[in-house]
């Protein structure tokens, strides 16, 4: 599931400030001491990273999106119904696309509730939802959880990319239901094609020269049973369960597969959102490889996010609070959760292969792991800039 969509109290959003000042705020002298800067120069050769995600607005990273040999971006996806939609972004309602300002200034106020700010929207925000219906509410919260998912990967490209002058996009659009009760119901026949289109995305990333691919997503089994709860009531438990598992089972055993095929690229995964152990919440992305690290968040101190999941297989832990990344049309959000920590870790190994393009997955692992330092309650910290000059010590 796209972890940004979890709940509508949980929303990212988009700051009023002014984006000097909101960049400032994510710039904690913690995490400003371990940043580096790749130029946009040569000889520094170009790094292709894939972010697997909800769709990128293209129009925001022009000269960024890596084109296939007539010229083309890029982009491959799927809709929510599991179809081929070979379109950046997901195809919305008119009458929902026509919103953008309006929906982006909602994400904003809830953004600031979730983190305890007081800012003018979220005051303006939580005055609108007591005014509501319970009816108003229920098409309001639909309407918001969309949006939120269709912004999701832009912001994720956007932290991807940063601060990267030789890096380029390539873009894996895969969709997530949508509504209440959702839409679709899960199936059996959709679990069979979503185990399809997982393969034929991560096979269309590593074809095309894809050397990180960020996935701030899990696919949960808790998520499966969630949707099976509400719009197949009368399915039994155990069915539901059984429905469930055999999602995660075939999406992961697809994962692990086309993994363990590409050992020169990095996966790089999100531990989620629940707070909870991953043996609880069971992501498709729950497992080991040398080639692929799961991601979970600490705030702007480097101290543990209490929403962040964990779990043996949780290896590394970035910034994931209120990271600045903008949303489709470019306004700036204040993102926050291991889906925006995820890409935090990307964007370094991306760096890491900008200056020794030679190392394969696992040496970009091993090098962020050794690289890092453990905060107070035992999480590993990333440490981009340690990490860059341990590969390119390694180069020389």
């Amino acid at each position: 599931m796209l972890l940004r969509l979890a709940a509508v109290a949980a929303l990212i959003g988009v700051s009023l400030q002014s984006t000097s000042e909101a960049y400032a705020s994510d710039n904690s002298e913690f995490w400003a001491s371990r940043s580096v800067t790749i130029p946009a120069e040569p000889p520094v050769p170009a790094v292709r990273i894939g972010v697997w995600d909800s769709g990128v607005d293209l129009s925001l990273f022009e000269g960024r999106i890596a084109t296939d040999s007539d010229g083309n971006p890029l982009v491959r996806g799927y809709d929510e119904f599991k179809q081929r939609q070979d379109s950046p972004m997901a195809v919305l309602p008119p009458e929902l696309q026509g919103r953008q300002d309006e929906l982006n200034k909602d994400l904003a106020a809830f953004d600031d509730i979730d983190s305890g700010v007081e800012s003018p929207s979220a005051s303006e925000m939580k005055a609108r939802l007591g005014a509501m219906s319970k009816e108003e509410e229920a098409e309001f919260t639909n309407d918001l959880g969309r949006w939120a998912g269709y912004t999701h990967g832009t912001s994720v490209a956007d932290i991807a990319l940063r601060d990267h002058g030789r890096a380029e996009l390539i873009v894996a659009r895969m969709e997530w239901w949508h509504g209440s009760p959702p839409v679709p119901c899960w199936t059996r026949e959709l679990a069979d094609l979503e185990a399809a289109s997982v393969r034929d995305l991560l096979q269309f990333l590593v074809g095309n020269g894809a050397r990180i691919v960020n996935m701030s997503w899990g696919r949960f089994e808790t998520s499966y049973i969630k949707n099976l709860e509400e719009c197949a009531p009368n399915m039994p438990e155990g069915e539901r369960k059984s429905l469930a598992r055999y999602t995660v089972e075939r999406i992961r055993a697809e994962l692990q597969s086309g993994m363990a095929a590409a050992p020169d690229v990095l996966f790089v995964g999100a531990a989620g959102n629940s707070g909870s152990p991953l043996v609880t919440e069971n992501p498709a992305t729950r497992f080991t490889l040398p080639n692929f690290i799961l991601v979970g968040a600490v705030d702007a101190t480097g101290a543990l996010a209490d929403y962040s999941n964990q779990g043996s297989e949780v290896s590394l832990y970035a910034n994931g609070d209120r990271v600045p990344a903008r949303l489709p049309g470019g306004l700036l959000s204040f993102a926050t959760g291991t889906s925006m920590a995820t890409p935090n870790v990307a964007n370094a190994a991306a760096k890491m292969l900008a200056v020794n393009p030679r190392l394969t997955g696992a040496e970009l692992k091993s090098l962020m792991l050794e690289t890092s330092d453990t905060n107070k309650t035992g999480q590993r910290l990333l440490h981009p800039r340690r990490a860059v000059e341990a590969a390119r010590t390694i180069r020389d």
